[in-house]
């Protein structure tokens, strides 16, 4: 039998089909590429915003189309999402399977995938139960790259940003058990992943057993073995302070912190709920930057949220025209049914928000550069992810580094290499040279 799975969104949902895929391979199912023939087809589904949930109903009627006899399963997100729930491409679908993800895909598979004669109904959204706090994964994910693994430690969020959907479909906050985490690390490791990257919806708020995300990051750091850890998506609050001083002291854990700001502007940033200020911001990211030489910071930006005028944008501009960041992604605010600011006066027109956007675009294109440019001359370590011309890997402050076509580098090594120029019509990528 084969499977296929196709994963939209997050890291996390990345490593939750990583882990299904690891448990459908030992129950001896042939993974194929997403668009080759199948008999199950697993999409790891998205709603965070309304293009991601379009893409999620796309992609499902394309599968049934092309597919006409597989036994196909939505999980995740967009599982109990009445764009979808509600829409006629539910019908398309065998199966809807909300979050939490189960540990194992068999027991809801029709007998002819498995040896069962539990089979769920057409269209029957299976219930799972809840992860408990402390919860654990079976098992070690299977990733198609053979350089970095992204690893599951939280999952779920307590905040309530007005803007957000993900607390309603992900739940509330919990932790995995620390020595859960070290022993799938551990296999990860053994399976010859060279950087590990740590995902959750609010990795920031890792607790388990007394240890926060400072502590968790610093046992892993201490495993044997020549690999680094990179820090997802992490939310700007108190555990940065111990995060920096963790990075400013450990080369193993990568110079990069991507800190969410959603808006720049102090009144949006209250509409939004979000738990910082400006100035709290400013404050980490400049700290953040004074103490560990060439770190990248990334961010998150939205525009035309409810409230937002012509002055509300141009402070957010301005605020983050004076961060020293290094990656910006930018996007319009998509109004989530079920969420207090979809039903909010005063939403910028479509032409206004999108006019706002390509502006940040431009600000976060400019940025990009003049990070990369700061680079230049210096020496990183570089993560080969290719080995033939040409080559290329990523370094850990986030560029991509491009080796000289001629070179010839072995796939998954580390190397040091001194920073030459930015290519042409790039503003990421650099080239390097093996020191």
């Amino acid at each position: 039998m084969r499977a296929s799975l196709h994963t939209l969104g997050c890291r996390l949902n990345q490593a939750d089909s990583a882990r299904l895929a690891s448990d459908l391979q030992a129950h001896g199912f042939e993974l194929v590429s997403w668009g080759e023939p199948a008999e199950l087809l697993v999409i790891n589904s998205c709603a965070v915003t309304g293009v991601a949930a379009q893409k999620t109903r796309q992609l499902l009627a394309n599968a049934r189309k092309r597919n006409p006899e597989a036994f196909i399963i939505v999980c995740g997100c967009a599982a109990t999402d009445p764009e979808l729930t509600n829409s006629p491409a539910a019908n398309a679908a065998d199966l809807l399977l909300p979050n939490p993800k189960p540990n194992s895909l068999m027991p809801f598979l029709p007998e002819e995938l498995r040896h069962s004669q539990n089979i769920p109904p057409r269209g029957l959204d299976a219930q799972v139960s809840s992860l408990p706090e402390g919860f654990t994964l079976p098992g070690t994910g299977v990733f198609p790259e053979r350089t970095r693994a992204n690893l599951k430690i939280q999952d779920g969020c307590n905040f309530r940003c007005t803007y957000c959907i993900v607390p309603q479909m992900r739940g509330s906050a919990r932790s995995r058990d620390l020595d859960d985490i070290l022993r799938e690390t551990r296999e990860l490791l053994d399976h010859g992943f060279r950087e590990i990257v740590l995902t959750g919806v609010n990795i920031a708020y890792y607790q388990n057993s007394g240890h926060d995300l400072g502590d968790l990051v610093a046992k892993l750091l201490r495993l044997p073995g020549d690999f680094r850890v990179r820090l997802g998506s992490t939310e700007p609050g108190p555990v940065l302070d111990k995060l920096i001083g963790v990075m400013k002291e450990e080369p193993k854990l990568c110079r990069f912190l991507h800190l969410p700001l959603q808006n720049g502007d102090q009144e949006i940033l209250r509409k939004m709920a979000r738990r910082y200020t400006t100035t709290q911001y400013a404050e980490t990211v400049h700290r953040a930057a004074a103490e560990i030489p060439g770190i990248c910071l990334g961010t998150d930006v939205m525009v035309g949220f409810p409230g937002e005028d012509d002055a509300a944008f141009q402070r957010c501009y301005d605020f983050l025209d004076s961060l020293p960041l290094g990656l910006m992604h930018v996007f319009c605010y998509s109004p989530r049914p079920g969420t207090p600011a979809a039903t909010w006066p005063g939403r910028p027109a479509p032409a206004i928000a999108h006019e706002r956007e390509a502006r940040l675009l431009e600000l976060a294109k400019a940025k990009t550069r003049a990070f990369a440019e700061t680079q230049l001359g210096k020496t990183v370590q570089v993560l080969m992810e290719t080995g033939n011309p040409p080559n290329h890997g990523w370094s850990d402050n986030y560029l991509k580094v491009v080796l000289p076509p001629d070179l010839k580098v072995d796939v998954n090594t580390f190397h040091s290499c001194n920073l030459r120029e930015i290519l042409p019509g790039e503003d990421r990528a650099v080239t390097g040279a093996i020191v």
